[in-house]
């Protein structure tokens, strides 16, 4: 799993997100779907993570670019309220223990 970051500094979007609490449960598991972790420099949300050196909200914004064992992929994300967040587009709220 991965500590949430901090707002003050606009990396509020780090930590685990879910499409919904049923999700959020399943992380971790081998039913996992519809679920993202990211860190400052992760960013997995199947099998294996992309990697890359994300940078701080912008106006509640950024673009992450990453790369890995899939290859590259740019990944647009926009956080709404501390725990609600949009990911190229899909809603997902925080995950927390």
């Amino acid at each position: 799993m991965a500590a949430p970051g901090s707002k003050a500094d606009g990396f509020g979007y780090i930590g685990v997100w879910a499409k919904d609490a049923a999700a959020c449960a399943a992380t971790g598991t081998a039913s996992e779907a519809d679920f993202a972790v990211i860190t400052g420099s992760t960013f997995r949300d199947g099998p294996s993570a992309s990697y890359g050196n994300f940078g701080a909200l912008v106006d509640g914004k950024a673009t992450l670019e990453a790369g890995g064992g899939s290859g590259s992929r740019t990944i647009a994300i926009a956080q709404t309220s501390p725990d609600a967040l949009t990911i190229d587009g899909k809603a997902y709220i925080r995950c927390t223990p």
